[in-house]
């Protein structure tokens, strides 16, 4: 009984609130507001009169006034946590940031180095030089380095430095690593990207340096300063590259009949699709590498039953198949309707494949059997292969063909 009287008591006294006019004379309303350098407090005159505005007793032009209301939206950063790093680093992916709105200019001092005990190129990011600002007002950014090793620009091929607050000359002194073979990089374009890093928005472009790495002797790890420049055409170009697909295509036609020589009216014919290798695919892996293999449709045959694969070849950017896909019983004219829709992907044993590429290869009219569809889409090589192998029956017929960095992939690997 002792506890339910203790407990009706303390109860009671948390909803014992003094009058709302002494409220109002214990509590001023207070709140702060500036505009530019200037900060003024407003408050309640003692009345609950009109508000007035008045200087604030050490809020200056200083420095150190910036600097608490940095400290103020610090604070508020810090109350969301691991959401303003997902934020930040949703904006800080490749394409992402926003291009065109500072004026590029300054260096980056970073030097490379290949780490054959680990396996790893190794890139000393050391400091930046009279960056552009993006505060014009305060003449300062808030930099951070970005770093890709192209055509790989997965999240997991992301390597980035710490952000350096309010400054145009930040000194980072990090080492960013990529696991990757000489061979695999014989392939790779560094992408060395300088950004301003927006809490609430798109994180600003400051400039880029890229260096292809083939035939790259690394030999002098100390760091030099580039010039950063501004982004270039070519990139785009080999950020959109997926690798290529070396792919041979045959038609054979259905035997002669053994009296007479005749074709039996309803004897058809088979397609033999050659999967070579495939060269230059994006690496999905922390490894630097992908697990590829690479699966066949002849559309508009979407079932099951017709999808064939290849091996996977493991811990490659240029996997060697060879393999031949056989989709018999068809006639050239069955197949100047069809498509045949080659797709690479990413094995992975404990999440979903991941799609690396592909191509379809048909005569591009854009419809099948007179109606419009999706999957007769093919251009350039595509188109030309196919009709190659549809001119040339029994003779193999080969091409090296680009792949696609999306297609309208309607089947789960």
């Amino acid at each position: 009984m002792a506890l339910i009287n203790w407990f009706v008591d303390t109860t009671s006294s948390l909803f014992q609130r003094p009058p709302l006019q002494q409220q109002q004379q214990q509590q001023p309303l207070t709140h702060v507001s500036w505009s530019g350098a200037e900060r003024s407090v407003h408050s309640s005159s003692d009345d609950g009169g009109s508000l007035c505005s008045k200087p604030v007793a050490g809020l200056g032009r200083s420095s150190h006034d910036e600097d608490a209301v940095d400290r103020l939206i610090n604070q508020h950063r810090a109350s969301l946590g691991a959401r303003s790093d997902s934020l930040a680093s949703v904006y800080s992916g490749a394409g992402e940031g926003r291009y065109g709105s500072v004026a590029v200019r300054g260096e980056v001092e970073f030097g490379l180095q290949y780490n054959y005990k680990q396996g790893a190129l190794e890139i000393h990011i050391k400091q930046c030089r009279d960056l552009a600002p993006v505060d014009t007002k305060r003449n300062r950014s808030d930099p951070y380095v970005k770093v890709y090793l192209l055509p790989d620009k997965s999240k997991s091929g992301k390597r980035k430095t710490r952000v350096k607050k309010h400054t145009l000359n930040p000194i980072f002194e990090e080492t960013l690593k990529f696991h990757i073979t000489l061979e695999g990089l014989e392939t790779r374009t560094l992408w060395l990207s300088v950004w301003h890093s927006d809490m609430f928005g798109r994180n600003d472009f400051l400039g880029e340096v890229t260096m292809s790495l083939e035939n790259k002797v690394f030999d002098d790890p100390l760091p030099r300063f580039y010039t950063l420049q501004e982004r270039s055409e070519p990139l785009d170009e080999l950020l959109s590259s997926k690798g290529e697909l070396i792919v041979g295509l045959k038609f054979v036609p259905p035997e002669a009949a053994a009296s007479g020589g005749k074709k039996p009216a309803a004897a058809k014919g088979a397609l033999h699709v050659l999967v070579k290798e495939a060269k230059n695919l994006t690496a999905v892996k922390s490894n630097g590498l992908s697990d590829p293999f690479c699966k066949s449709y002849l559309l508009p045959d979407k079932m099951r039953s017709s999808k064939q694969k290849t091996a996977v070849a493991k811990r490659t950017c240029h996997p060697t198949w060879g393999h031949t896909f056989v989709y018999a019983h068809v006639t050239l004219d069955e197949l100047a309707e069809r498509s045949l829709e080659l797709t690479v992907w990413d094995h992975d044993r404990l999440a979903s494949n991941e799609f690396l590429g592909g191509v379809r290869l048909n005569l591009g009219s854009g419809k099948h059997n007179g109606k419009a569809v999706d999957w007769m889409d093919s251009n350039g090589k595509e188109i030309l292969l196919w009709q190659w192998m549809m001119e040339r029956p029994n003779l193999w017929v080969e091409s090296c063909l680009p792949l696609r960095p999306s297609l309208d992939v309607r089947h789960n690997s």
